[in-house]
């Protein structure tokens, strides 16, 4: 299984690399080329013999991959970048935010919808370990809130908002699940990443707090009581989503529906439209 990696800039692409490289799990996926902007990072996969090759072009390997990961820092370039390969059919990660505008994204979903291009990716947090034992723990249980916290990153070339903010979208998500009526939101300091959100579903209410803490947590209230889990590393889910990439490629099934995709950024879009507005917005 020939790989192409598009946007080196990104930490993810090194993960995945030595990931395609050393892992066992993953010995029939080969990286042959990449495509990214700074020369460290480039300089570092090929040094290391992760990469053979570095392109000039990210659509220099339209002609020899079997599937592609796009990893680009700022989300609207993934449109750019993976748009030629979903064409041609060419199953594609794409990581969070998959785009940050909308028509971007509802762009490429057609594209893979006509071409056959199975899609996956966005945001790691959603296999977090820490969160299993939580949805274990509602099961049987009537569920009264909740509370979640990750960091983001306000201010920054890579999509503002859009760049960090999908991570805690998907960690609300398996938890506490898709079906959020309306979004509250608060951000009275962009530059110190301070943000406090309400996400209303029919029967409860899911507090959710972004700041410079690089930590990730998540707290289930329900009838019976209350479960709590914290991590401060989350390196070790670049594993699992590669093998969610990886198994897609095989089996040639998608793992998520377009819609199951496209709901973070949709709710990304109702997150920003609150805090600017400072009005609730329905989702």
């Amino acid at each position: 299984m020939k790989i192409v990696l598009l946007g080196t800039e990104n930490s993810h692409a090194y993960a995945f690399a030595k990931l395609i490289k050393e892992n066992p799990k993953f010995a029939d996926m080969e990286v042959i080329g990449a495509y990214g902007p700074e020369q460290p990072q480039n300089d570092a996969l090929l040094n290391e013999g992760l990469c053979p090759h570095i392109a000039d072009d990210p659509h220099a390997y339209l002609d020899q991959a079997d599937a592609v990961m796009v990893v680009a820092r700022h989300g609207d370039l993934h449109y750019d970048y993976a748009l030629p390969y979903i064409k041609k059919g060419i199953p594609a990660f794409i990581d969070k935010p998959f785009c940050v505008s909308m028509e971007k994204m509802d762009a490429l979903m057609a594209e893979a919808a006509e071409s056959g291009s199975l899609l996956c990716g966005g945001s790691c947090l959603k296999y977090l370990d820490e969160l299993k034992p939580l949805k274990r723990y509602i099961q049987g249980k009537q569920l009264m809130g909740g509370y979640v916290a990750a960091p983001v990153n306000m201010v920054n070339p890579h999509g503002g908002f859009y760049f960090y903010a999908q991570h805690l979208i998907e960690m609300v998500i398996p938890v506490f699940g898709a079906d959020i009526k309306s979004v509250h939101a608060y951000c009275p300091d962009q530059e110190k990443n301070r943000m406090s959100i309400i996400f209303h579903y029919e029967n409860f209410d899911v507090h959710a707090q972004y700041s410079d803490c690089y930590t990730y947590s998540a707290t289930v209230v329900t009838d019976k009581g209350i479960m709590h889990g914290v991590c401060d590393n989350v390196g070790y889910c670049y594993e699992y989503e590669l093998e969610v990439f990886a198994n897609m490629v095989r089996s040639g099934k998608a793992p998520y529906s377009q819609a199951e995709l496209r709901r973070p950024l949709e709710l990304l879009h109702c997150i920003e439209e609150a805090y600017t507005t400072g009005k609730e917005v329905k989702c």
